[in-house]
């Protein structure tokens, strides 16, 4: 089982954020957020519900990637008249954009009003015993991917609101997603510019600093991530936002590097992969420079339909996807293992959305040499050091955001009595878009040998079984 490990959410209701805006012409700057008004006081975050809570959040009793939407607000309402006025006093050569960026807003709006409503209508139908069958379930799993991609667009349109106009709506359903975002692990640049929107107009949430420290991080504003994370106390600060706290030269390092790498790689010879999963699909590609001995096993495998239907094993917040565990209690493979490549001058570090080997675990951070198989883990955040233990084959470069929402799955956790414990979100189907260019054979390992010899350099204690994985 992939050495990670975070305590989890089972159900999420997340309920709206309700805001009160001063100064909301700032909104209407034509540069970008600064994140400028970072608190007087950093000693003094406010609570704002469980998301407030200084320090680790205790993530247990829910399921960031359940059903549950968020509630979006219903009773702050724009003064319409007043955005016709706002409208008018802006320069003429913008007033088109913004009147057209008001109305995408409304018109959106109602669409996911729409989109909501047959959301809910399905699970009532299913409560209720009206509708009971497998394809009532495929329905509501359908109809909630679909309802959280128009989510994704109104929040794209309430960040593309606030650059015109001092909507008040617009700046609630920010504050909503943000929170919805960060207990979701969804860091971007629209996550970031949000965030720091928000604080530069003085909102004090702690939600808003973690999650703009870590988008910067994610999109490489480094120096924005260091600003936020130095306005705030280590009490106020999560495990993960520690280890990136002082780490920032590191993380800065590793993020230059696989940027310059990106930038003199053709991305058209790369081999792509669309996985297809309960929560939506995403798309990956792979790096055979890096690891071509793991890519050309990695397609093998899907070739084989290896992965379909199979679950996510381990989600951990903050941290990780883990897929590929056959058996489901942490020894799955393929039956080959292979050898170690992460020690190539090619090889890649592991940032947001690279896609991890996962391999047998010894403790104290070490594993099995030559142990990868079939598990492969999926970052959410960058672990710094994964690159120094594993191979890092390929990254997500369409949906990560579908990647953020699985729900949290932690196979340590005791289950409660009585408790109501929900199925792993899974792997649909897997199809190779692009096989790239021609691989060499995977070059396989005998693990038993590789066991052996952590036996005698007294890394691990000989065992009847095969450790897990």
């Amino acid at each position: 089982m992939f050495l990670f490990f975070a305590q989890n959410r089972l159900i999420l209701v997340l309920c709206g954020v309700l805001l009160s805006v001063v100064c909301l012409a700032d909104v209407t700057s034509a540069q970008g957020p600064t994140t400028k008004k970072l608190p007087a006081s950093p000693n003094a975050l406010p609570d704002a519900g469980e998301s407030e809570t200084k320090g680790e959040v205790d993530h247990s009793g829910h399921d960031h990637g359940d059903e549950a939407m968020p509630e979006q607000p219903e009773t702050i309402k724009d003064d319409v008249e007043a955005l016709k006025k706002a409208i008018l006093e802006l320069p003429e050569e913008i007033r088109a954009d913004a009147q057209a960026a008001w109305d995408l807003f409304e018109k959106t709006d109602t669409e996911l009003a729409t989109e909501m409503l047959k959301l809910r209508t399905i699970q009532l139908e299913y409560r209720n015993g009206i509708e009971q069958t497998p394809g009532a379930i495929i329905a509501f799993r359908e109809q909630r991917n679909a309802t959280w991609e128009v989510m994704q667009k109104q929040f794209t349109n309430a960040l593309d609101l606030i650059r015109y106009l001092p909507s008040l709506e617009a700046v609630s359903y920010l504050v909503t997603m943000v929170q919805h975002r960060f207990e979701n692990d969804v860091y971007d640049g629209e996550t970031f510019e949000a965030a720091a929107r928000l604080l530069d107009l003085g909102q004090n949430f702690r939600f808003l600093f973690l999650a703009g420290a870590r988008s910067a991080v994610v999109i490489g504003d480094f120096e924005t991530a260091k600003k936020i994370y130095e306005s705030l106390k280590d009490e106020d600060l999560e495990k993960v936002d520690l280890s990136l706290k002082y780490q920032l030269e590191k993380a800065e390092e590793q993020f230059k590097r696989e940027q310059a790498i990106i930038e003199r790689t053709d991305a058209d010879t790369l081999p792509q992969v669309r996985i297809e999963t309960t929560k939506g699909e995403f798309l990956i590609e792979l790096f055979p420079d890096a690891a071509p001995s793991a890519v050309a096993h990695f397609l093998k495998l899907v070739e084989e339909g290896f992965y379909d239907r199979m679950d996510f094993s381990v989600v951990s917040q903050n941290l990780l996807a883990l897929n590929g565990d056959a058996s489901g209690d942490g020894r799955g493979n393929s039956g080959q293992f292979l050898v170690d490549e992460h020690g190539r001058e090619e090889s890649r570090p592991g940032l947001r959305g690279s896609i991890a080997m996962a391999k047998i675990p010894i403790g104290d951070g070490k594993f099995i040499e030559n142990s990868a198989s079939s598990q492969f883990a999926i970052l959410y955040l960058p672990i710094l050091s994964i690159s120094d233990t594993q191979s890092v084959i390929g990254r997500v470069i369409e949906g990560m955001d579908v990647v953020s929402r699985l729900r949290r799955v932690d196979p340590t956790k005791k289950k409660e009595k009585n408790e109501i414990q929900l199925p792993s979100d899974a792997i649909l189907s897997t199809e190779i878009v692009r096989p790239g260019k021609d691989l060499p054979e995977p070059v396989y390992v005998d693990v038993q040998a590789e066991i052996e010899k952590a036996v005698e350099a007294g890394l691990l204690k000989r065992q009847s079984e095969t450790p897990e994985q």
